[in-house]
């Protein structure tokens, strides 16, 4: 009998023979994972984290001999050689410890007051919380592996209240309870609760037997699963056959009670009998009857683990011998030695109302099989004198079946097999990629000789068994060089993909997220998959900007290039399980859409996002080119083959390149050439065999147009063919090559093909491979493309010397010290860059006559009791969390006394009402009030930035003086002038902060090269510096500015109504200029590069976003500029361009 186990661990599988001496090893789920492993005299061995690698015997204290074994999460269960089960935890830090609770139930009676005497409909004096559940009051364990800590405590508290004696009162059973008795209180109940702790470490514990006498119905094989689909990852699913052929379930099996509760036999029909359970990754069982058919349970949920009836198949024909279940396929081996593998994935299938198995064929004589938990590696010995090794080749997400076998061992004398698949990046020393192994170590060699160079250690420690029969999984150490593992399996290309888990949303094309999975490969192709039909693909050359937490905790969002629409991108977010996941696929995605800088056409734009990430970006020529990608049909749902997204339009000139192949018994396919919507379809090829014939047509609102049917018929079944679709001003072309013969085919255009962004293929075709050139010859958009580098700050500022300065939310100030890690340039020094974010809420209260100022006694209308600022936000203090792991709270919450418009001694702001205008005493006429809280967090990451020391400042410009030195201008808290000098390319950070004398405070500064020092003040004026002092100019239309910005030629400002001004006749000999000129509303913040060009943040409809623009036909004779050009709309918060500068390319 041959045994395939999923132990539902990230990459496991094994695969057993008859022979009784034959067990398993088992890799543990935690990235701490260890190699368990059993010898031919029934020990049990570890292969531990460890470098060099070492072979540890388990302490085994009762001498129990086990004959076959699986693992979950670190805990062992086996077949001892009395055919019982036995579990084994090993010793951890933290012990398996477990609250037992019950419910003490009293009713009161006019004789004996409250006591135990109940109605015969109450609930049993000891009770479950709802009481539906009777429970003892006793002593007993579930067993000898258990440890009581104390005895029986009472519950004293209730809602956070202490209560004596812990009874709560009520009514009746069940009703609302409260800790006061009434006169209205008849029942009365209290918890007990107690601990025990699981004291069986380092030893086999025996599971409880079926029967009294265990040899009336012994164990021949046990199988484990996790319900990662079902329940809470801490939850085993644990099946076991008997010799009897009957299939049993162990109830309530967790990480926190391995032994489970209770055998539960689940029957199956008369008059079969189980030989064979092997367990898939989403706790689905499938069992292998003598008889050679097998069934699987269904209606598996979270409160029903074990199902709810059986569903009976026939198999393959010849009769099964064995099954192997991994997350989509189903892989077998029959009596005759024949492999097959399940058409189509097999969790759908399962899910019809009448499932239909259709089994394939597949060539070669197998004994044995073993799949991949993620159906990625398929192993095979063949049924030879002297077994071979094979292994499947060609797996991909396109392809499950594979392509054909591939001989890995000859002469492999083994009686079994073991799979390793798509290692985690946490074995391999953290490295953000994944990688695929192979391990396999001979049942007559010892590991020494198997794992390499490295000999395992033969220290008094650990010794070295004489040998192994199972083998499944491998040790972090060893993964970290492939080369220490002899039979290791080496890829026979550089390619490499990997996906993740994962919600999509398209902003511009659904407003609801999506389930699916998101793939990332080397060959340039980023792509979500819903499903087969439902599926987004870019060129990860066409990602332009990557934003980390924009639309919450552990999200990516990017801005893709739209090539049918330039200038206008669009936006995807992902949402993944965790931070890890999130922080592994930035890196990656960053690094496969990373340009030179040398590329940019306008290069070293700084901009900052609303969540302080930090870009350096600019604009960029996107020559357009060929996206090449395999699409194999693998995997049809119903006549459906593949869908593949025409990302760059099918505009003329552009084209498709299909390889096909025609199967035997072929009836129709189609190519389709679709829109947006199934109500265009531009194109409709439709070969069919019966008419021999081949239809061109085209379907527009609602209606199919006139067939086209002329033409030689060019298919024939079971031959290949290549297939071109060319795209022309008035036709598609279609030819199909075999060979050397051709055939042409037109089509005159009905449809625009600007509508056409999606191809479809249905029915009886295979395509291998699609080469999707769009041919948009050598135009080119420019395309504005930013980089992230590390950092946290609030605002940046470059200056035409290439330096770089920033504020962070402390008000700490950053130099840039040189390049970002992408974009590898040499003498970069990377720092650790802190900053500091304070988050607030508000308390509120209301006053009323009876209690006083209250925050539980709100009125209908009030705002809830902890708010935002606003009060429209309902935000406790509970609610605020850290947006990832770099970020640590500094301090606890504590309120804050620093709160605008003053607060008294206990930090309160009094008003009439919410919301109003707010003072620090409280008044007569006053009926609410609110208090600020604040919690301090700091932030710590690695970047290329240097802290100056000793100064915070709140606006900062980067000029050259008179001397011809360049030096930073800031602006303090308090509004007074600083200067940083002996700024240098060997000091880029200077020396030393100079006071700058000021009579005003001011808020907003700037300085440029020729040009007179301006600045705004706190009262919304404009001021100018001459000689040793600022002299105070006008403001427009008395409106207050908050922004001014110095060019060459030209002094800009934006006031508080977000309006553009231009000071106008500023000359050489009259500096001050005459007056300030409105340009346009909707501005946010304005900048001048050095060539002149104005940049501005305009105001968009979406609050969080703001889009980047130029200003356009700027002359002598219109100064003010004509229009803006609109450059990116993006989460923008700040900006630079005074540092930009264009290459000619």
């Amino acid at each position: 009998m041959c045994s395939c186990r999923n132990t539902n661990c990230q990459l496991m599988l094994v695969l057993a023979s008859t022979n009784e001496s034959i067990l398993m090893m088992s890799f543990s789920k935690e990235s701490d994972s260890t190699v368990y492993g059993v010898d031919y005299n029934g020990k049990v061995w570890a292969l531990g984290n460890s470098n060099p690698p070492a072979w540890t015997r388990l302490h085994n204290p009762t001498n129990v001999n086990i004959k076959r074994l699986v693992s979950f999460s670190h805990i062992l269960w086996g077949i001892g050689s009395d055919h019982q089960i036995y579990v084994y935890v090993p010793k951890r830090d933290i012990g398996i410890r477990v609250r037992e609770e019950i419910w003490e139930n009293q009713r009161w009676n006019p004789i004996d007051g409250f006591g135990k005497h109940l109605l015969p409909t109450d609930r049993a004096p000891f009770s479950s919380e709802s009481g539906t559940e009777p429970r003892e009051k006793s002593d007993k364990l579930p067993s000898d592996a258990w440890k009581w800590e104390c005895d029986w405590q009472i519950e004293n508290t209730f809602e956070n209240e202490l209560i004596a004696e812990g009874w709560t009162y009520a009514l009746d059973f069940p009703a609302t309870y409260h800790p006061e008795k009434t006169f209205k209180s008849f029942v009365r109940r209290r918890k007990l609760f107690r601990y025990r702790k699981f004291v069986g470490t380092n030893r086999w514990n025996k599971i409880e037997s079926l029967h009294q006498d265990h040899t009336q119905e012994p164990f021949i094989d046990v199988a484990v699963g996790g319900l990662n689909n079902l329940s809470t990852p801490e939850t085993c699913c644990l099946w076991a056959v008997s010799i009897l052929g009957e299939v049993y379930f162990r109830n309530n099996t967790t990480t926190s009670n391995p032994e489970g509760l209770h055998w539960k036999h689940i029957p199956i029909r008369k008059g079969l009998e189980a030989c064979q359970v092997t367990v898939a990754r989403n706790g689905t069982p499938f069992v292998v009857s003598w008889t050679g058919t097998f069934f699987y349970r269904i209606g598996l949920t979270p409160k029903n683990p074990q199902g709810s009836d059986w569903l009976e198949s026939p198999g393959p024909p010849g009769g099964l011998l064995q099954i192997s279940a991994g997350t989509n396929c189903l892989w077998a081996i029959t009596r005759d030695k024949k492999c097959w593998v399940l058409k189509g994935n097999w969790p759908d299938i399962v899910q019809q109302r009448e499932p239909m198995f259709e089994w394939i064929e597949l060539p070669g004589q197998m004994k044995n099989i073993a799949v991949g938990m993620k159906d990625d590696i398929v192993l095979a010995l063949s049924d030879e004198e002297f077994s071979c090794l094979f292994l499947r080749v060609g797996i991909s997400e396109d392809q499950k079946y594979g392509q054909s076998w591939k001989p890995v061992l000859k002469d492999a004398d083994w009686d079994s097999l073991s799979v390793v698949s798509t290692v985690s990046n946490d074995m391999m020393d953290g490295k953000a990629d994944s990688m695929e192994s192979l391990v396999s170590l001979r049942p007559d060699v010892p590991p020494s000789t198997s794992i390499g160079t490295n000999n395992v250690s033969d220290s008094s420690n650990s010794t070295i068994p004489n040998s192994f029969c199972w083998v499944d999984g491998a040790c972090a150490s060893c993964l970290r060089s492939r080369n220490r593992f002899g039979n290791a399996l080496e890829p026979s290309s550089t390619s490499w993909s990997k996906s993740v888990r994962v919600k999509f949303l398209h902003l511009s094309r659904n407003k609801r997220w999506l389930d699916g999975h998101l793939e990332i490969s080397n060959n340039n192709h980023l792509m979500f998959h819903e499903n087969l039909e439902k599926t987004w693909l870019c060129s990860v050359g066409d990602v332009l900007s990557i934003f980390g937490t924009v639309a919450g905790v552990n999200t990516l969002t990017c801005r893709i290039r739209n090539s049918l629409e330039p200038g206008v991108a669009e936006y995807v977010t992902f949402k993944f399980m965790n931070e890890k996941d999130t922080e592994e696929w930035h890196e990656s995605i960053s690094e496969l859409a990373l340009r030179p800088l040398e590329d940019f056409s306008i290069a070293d734009i700084w901009i900052v996002t609303r969540d302080a990430e930090i870009h350096r970006a600019g604009q960029i020529k996107i020559l357009e080119g060929p996206v090449e990608a395999e699409v194999v049909t693998s995997e049809p749902n119903g006549d459906f083959q593949f869908h593949y997204p025409l990302v760059r339009g099918f505009m003329p000139d552009s084209s498709l390149l299909l390889d096909i192949s025609i199967p035997k018994g072929a009836e129709r396919f189609s190519i389709n050439l679709k829109g947006n919507t199934e109500a265009v379809n531009a194109f409709h090829y439709n070969p069919r065999f019966s008419d021999a014939c081949v239809i061109r047509n085209s379907y527009d609102n609602g209606e199919w147009g006139e067939e086209e049917r002329d033409g030689v018929f060019p298919f024939r079944e079971g031959m290949s063919y290549t297939m071109c679709i060319e795209c022309t001003q008035t036709h598609i072309i279609t030819t199909i090559t075999q060979k050397k013969t051709k055939f042409i085919f037109s089509f005159k255009h009905r449809v625009s093909p600007k509508c056409i962004c999606n191809l479809f293929v249905y029915g009886d075709i295979n395509v291998s491979s699609a080469r999707y050139d769009p041919k948009l010859g050598e135009s080119y958009d420019l395309e504005f493309v930013t980089q992230q580098l590390p950092g946290h700050f609030y605002k940046v500022e470059a200056g035409s010397n290439g330096s770089a300065w920033a504020i962070g939310y402390d008000l700490k100030v950053w130099c840039f010290t040189g390049s970002s890690k992408q974009q590898k340039v040499d003498g970069t020094s990377l720092g650790v860059v802190t900053d500091e974010h304070t988050y607030y809420c508000y308390e509120n209260q209301r006053w009323n006559p009876a209690t006083g100022f209250s925050g539980n006694v709100m009125l209908p209308t009030d705002r809830h009791g902890w708010t935002d600022e606003s009060g429209r936000i309902r935000m406790e203090k509970l609610d605020i969390r850290l947006p990832s792991n770099r970020w640590a709270w500094v301090a606890d919450w504590a309120v804050d006394y620093d709160t605008p418009h003053g607060v008294n001694d206990d930090g309160w702001q009094f008003a009439v009402d919410f919301p109003a205008s707010y003072h620090p005493n409280k008044r007569i006429n006053d009926f609410v009030r609110r208090r600020r809280w604040k919690r301090v967090a700091r932030l710590t990451v690695v970047g290329p930035w240097q802290l100056a020391e000793g100064m915070k400042l709140v606006d900062l410009s980067i000029r050259m003086n008179e001397d011809c030195e360049w030096e930073v201008l800031g602006l303090q808290e308090n509004g007074d002038v600083v200067v940083r000098s002996g700024i240098s390319p060997e000091c880029p950070i200077g020396t030393a902060w100079d006071s700058l004398s000021s009579e005003k405070p001011l808020i907003s500064i700037s300085g440029w090269y020729g040009q007179r020092i301006w600045a705004v003040g706190k009262d919304g004026f404009s001021y100018i510096r001459y000689a040793h002092s600022f002299q105070l100019l006008d403001r427009p239309n008395d409106t207050p500015l908050k922004q001014v910005k110095v060019g060459s030629s030209s002094i800009w400002a934006i006031g508080t109504n977000n309006a553009l001004y231009r000071r106008t006749e500023v000359q050489a000999i009259f500096p001050e200029g005459r007056e300030w000129i409105r340009v346009c509303d909707g501005v946010l913040q304005v900048g001048v590069a050095p060539d002149g060009n104005v940049w501005a943040l305009l105001k968009t409809n979406d609050t969080y976003r703001c889009t980047l623009a130029k200003r356009m036909g700027i002359s002598q004779n219109n100064p003010g500029g004509l229009g803006w050009e609109l450059i990116a709309t993006g989460p923008w918060r700040h900006f630079s361009v005074a540092g930009s500068f264009s290459r000619n390319k």
